[in-house]
């Protein structure tokens, strides 16, 4: 077994925010099946929210949760972490059309969905080149 090169510095605090900001929208997720929180939301994302179509509501749970796992996965330096972030940055799309075509082009949705979509990318940037060095396993 040959023994693989370690990481920067720097790919720990990038995958560590990253898997914060996933956290983040794992709780969110988890927070859009009480009323009460979605009240207290801006309309533009109650517009996103209601009536939500099944694949829609899937989408999301990919991203984030397939985030998170992915993040982690970086973490223990596996290399099935790329698989993982390509699914999460595809949750991450199609969330962002269905964000579109419910609330339009608010700006508010289209800021929050497109900075998912910067992170995703970027993560799945750094578990490519991550993958490329030999840093995972």
């Amino acid at each position: 077994m040959t023994e693989h090169s370690k990481p920067g510095l720097n790919y720990w605090p990038i995958v560590i925010l990253g898997l914060v900001w996933n956290l983040m929208g794992c709780l969110n997720f988890i927070g859009q099946s009480d009323p009460d929180v979605v009240a207290a939301m801006p309309e533009a994302y109650q517009a996103v929210i209601a009536d939500r179509p099944a694949w829609a509501t899937a989408a999301f749970a990919i991203a984030v949760f397939g985030g998170a796992v992915g993040c982690i996965l970086l973490l223990l330096r596996r290399a099935v972490a790329v698989q993982v972030l390509i699914l999460s940055l595809f949750g991450v799309g199609v969330t962002l059309i269905h964000a579109i075509l419910a609330a339009g082009l608010s700006a508010q949705v289209l800021t929050s969905t497109g900075m998912s979509l910067v992170v995703a990318a970027i993560l799945l940037w750094v578990a490519q080149m991550a993958k490329g060095r030999g840093w995972l396993r």
